[in-house]
């Protein structure tokens, strides 16, 4: 599934809750703002090494076809044979759009998800509110993410990457004004001139293999 490609829907299992638009953020820009860690351009593709906790390992592929606007902005779109992933920047923040979902018992409004801001130095942190109606029962938590390395070294699958920043997703659940952790949904690395080179959930891991930028 295409969710394997960048962002763990973590966020789903851990907490059954939405990231919303409402967002916080510690400490400001330190370098500057560039759209480099989406090099998204048509028919650019990356191939992927999936490895689940018992081993188990698959391979896959994405292939970037084109770009459609939605709600005014231009996302690029990307296929990995049986869904799309919508990303977008705008100077150094990017986005993932999530499309809504309605069930009789779960209700998941659409909107992006801030995934990554490239300017934010080490240390640096923000969150989006969570929100979903289950059962008709309107839930809350929080999206966490921090930047755990900036302009960092890492090598994936024997390829040195340079430029590399290094995003920690928590999830939190809240109870009035109260913030209960629950748990680390992935680590992510993203290269300059690349982008998602990695993830390692408690579960799961993503490596890039090759890749080629059209």
């Amino acid at each position: 599934m295409l969710y394997r490609l960048l962002f763990f829907t973590g966020t789903l299992t851990i907490l059954s809750m939405y990231a919303c638009k409402k967002e916080k953020s510690t400490e400001g820009p330190v370098a500057e703002t560039h759209c480099g860690y989406s090099p998204y351009s048509d028919a650019s593709f990356f191939n992927y090494l999936y490895t689940n906790s018992n081993g188990d390992r698959s391979e896959y592929s994405v292939i970037v076809n084109g770009d459609t606007t939605i709600n005014g902005h231009q996302y690029s779109v990307l296929y990995d044979g049986s869904a799309n992933q919508f990303i977008r920047c705008d100077n150094g923040s990017y986005f993932l759009y999530e499309q809504g979902v309605t069930l009789p018992d779960y209700q998941l409004e659409p909107g992006d998800r801030l995934f990554l801001r490239d300017y934010y130095s080490t240390g640096a942190s923000w969150e989006d509110t969570v929100s979903v109606t289950i059962s008709g029962v309107a839930q809350k938590g929080l999206l966490q993410y921090h930047i755990l390395q900036q302009q960092a070294v890492h090598t994936v699958m024997g390829k040195e990457y340079k430029n590399v920043i290094v995003v920690r997703q928590d999830a939190a659940i809240l109870a009035g004004e109260t913030v209960f952790p629950a748990g680390t949904i992935a680590t992510y690395y993203y290269a300059l001139g690349v982008g998602h080179i990695e993830t390692d959930s408690p579960t799961d891991t993503i490596r890039l293999l090759n890749y080629a930028i059209r």
